[in-house]
């Protein structure tokens, strides 16, 4: 039982400490990593029982997967409409941060795009400007991305816009 405390504990600590500084998503696996550490600890240094400590590590991986990797892949799967791509696109590329899947993600918001969806053609436009999601910095195409959401009232595609055409030749 110390170990189990031990590593609830030192996990929390460390987890939601690294989750201020960015990695929000990733306190439960460090959690459960700790607890880990701290069952393999107890067992040869305490001589305690792993068990509980291994217990509450498969419930935290099992959180971690339903929260924060189970619902982009059913929103991925079950997107039909561009207010549901939209909502993939979000959900796959900030999945986690560092799981995120910005190559799905980007073919999401280019399907809510081509729908008018707005945020998503901002999206779009952004992704092609400044090379977000892992897309090759293509001014041209951004530029059509943006001017389509400018139509559509976008005040963030009107102040991108200019960085289209206030962007260096060097960046292009």
């Amino acid at each position: 039982m110390k170990s189990l405390i031990i590593g609830v504990v030192l996990g929390a600590i460390i987890g939601f400490a690294v989750s201020f500084t960015f990695l929000y998503s990733l306190w439960l696996p460090i959690t459960t990593v700790t607890l880990l550490l701290s069952a393999l600890f107890g067992k040869f240094v305490w001589k305690t029982p792993v068990a509980p400590s291994l217990i509450v590590a498969t419930v935290s991986l099992f959180i971690y997967f339903c929260v924060f990797w189970l619902p982009p892949e059913l929103d991925s799967r079950s997107a039909s409409s561009p207010e549901e791509h939209a909502l993939a696109g979000r959900s796959l590329a900030t999945r986690g941060q560092i799981f995120g899947d910005d190559d799905r993600a980007f073919k999401h918001f280019l399907i809510a795009a081509e729908g008018d969806h707005l945020s998503s053609l901002l999206s779009v436009g952004e992704a092609y400007l400044y090379g977000h999601y892992s897309v090759k910095s293509d001014p041209s195409k951004a530029r059509r991305w943006l001017k389509r959401a400018a139509e559509l009232g976008s005040k963030e595609a009107l102040h991108a816009l200019s960085d289209v055409y206030h962007y260096p030749k060097s960046k292009r």
